[in-house]
């Protein structure tokens, strides 16, 4: 995971201010900016050259930094509708970031030069806390995305029949560790690249029991298997193990009953008939048939061996699975 590395990259850029980047000196015992060498010298004009590089050098890193997180984001697992938020976010820095370096370019003399880099500091102030909050928001993003799917592993784990108290307890530190550093930027405090590194820290601890967890997952070759999501009702029955979780009304029936962690959650084993109007996640090993009604989303394996068939649904719709 190398999202921690990009805040570490961007913290250190935006360290190099302009106001920084021009206190600067220039090449051995160049004089500063605001040196009061005599107009029309060739040392005078050595050093203005010098500074107007070093800082149009700096508004190029931090626009190849944008084009970075640019492609990040397009090649995330972020909704559509986030993409497009945080894109539209981006055009608007870029934009930002151009004109200061259009301000900086046609800077003819110090005077100029000078006059630019005021509107450059007033305008740096505002840009870079965008910048950063495009950052953050960017791994935000990326750390939902994640813990999302280790929570449907947890939940295919679970009803296979897999103990998956470890991963559970994992996946909820990522979470509350989350969720302390969205409180935190909501709020307006400062948020630190350490509990950033905790968050990759807990994110991986969750993996490693998922790992665990995977080298005992082996479902036998004739069952098949089904994760899906109602918004209405649905009727499922069969020999299996499901783990149904929402909210709404469930009558169930199995050889075995055990609750599970959610709302309304449960895991039924064996001879299986549940009923259920609501908003549900279902998951399923084993033969048999769900029928839903309402509006909704599928993914199954009708035997182990088989790649899934996804889909939608906006009416009805009955999966067969089992070999």
């Amino acid at each position: 995971m190398k999202w921690t590395t990009l805040l570490i990259a961007l913290s250190l850029a935006l360290v190099m201010s302009p106001m920084v980047a021009v206190a600067q000196k220039g090449e051995g015992q160049g004089k500063p900016f605001n040196a009061t060498t005599p107009p029309g010298s060739n040392v005078r004009e050595k050093i203005f050259n010098e500074n107007k590089e070093r800082i149009m050098n700096w508004v190029q890193n931090c626009e190849k930094w944008m084009e970075r997180l640019r492609e990040r984001v397009n090649a995330s697992n972020m909704n559509e509708d986030t993409k497009l938020r945080m894109q539209e976010r981006i055009s608007t820095v870029e934009q930002r970031m151009e004109q200061i370096k259009s301000q900086v370019a046609n800077a003819k003399d110090y005077d100029e030069l000078r006059s630019a880099m005021k509107e450059v500091s007033k305008a740096w102030v505002n840009t870079s806390k965008e910048m950063r909050k495009l950052a953050y928001e960017n791994t935000i993003e990326r750390a939902k995305v994640i813990i999302g799917k280790l929570n449907e592993l947890a939940d295919r784990f679970e009803s296979a029949g897999l103990d998956v108290t470890n991963l559970r307890s994992a996946i909820d530190e990522a979470s509350n560790t989350l969720g302390e550093i969205e409180r935190k930027i909501d709020s307006g405090q400062q948020v630190t690249l350490q509990e950033f590194k905790e968050l990759k820290l807990d994110i991986e601890k969750a993996f490693a029991e998922a790992k665990k967890l995977a080298k005992e997952y082996k479902p036998a070759p004739d069952i098949g298997i089904v994760r899906a999501k109602v918004d209405g009702s649905f009727e499922l029955n069969g020999n299996m193990v499901a783990l149904i979780k929402g909210n709404g009304t469930l009558n169930a029936t199995g050889d075995s009953v055990a609750n599970a962690k959610g709302t309304l959650a449960m895991v039924l084993r064996g001879n299986v008939s549940a009923k259920g109007e609501g908003d549900f996640m279902i998951v399923i090993h084993g033969k048999g048939t769900l029928s839903m009604n309402g509006t909704g989303s599928y993914a199954y394996k009708k035997c182990v061996n088989e790649k899934f068939v996804t889909g939608n649904f906006t009416d009805s719709v009955t999966i067969t699975f089992g070999c």
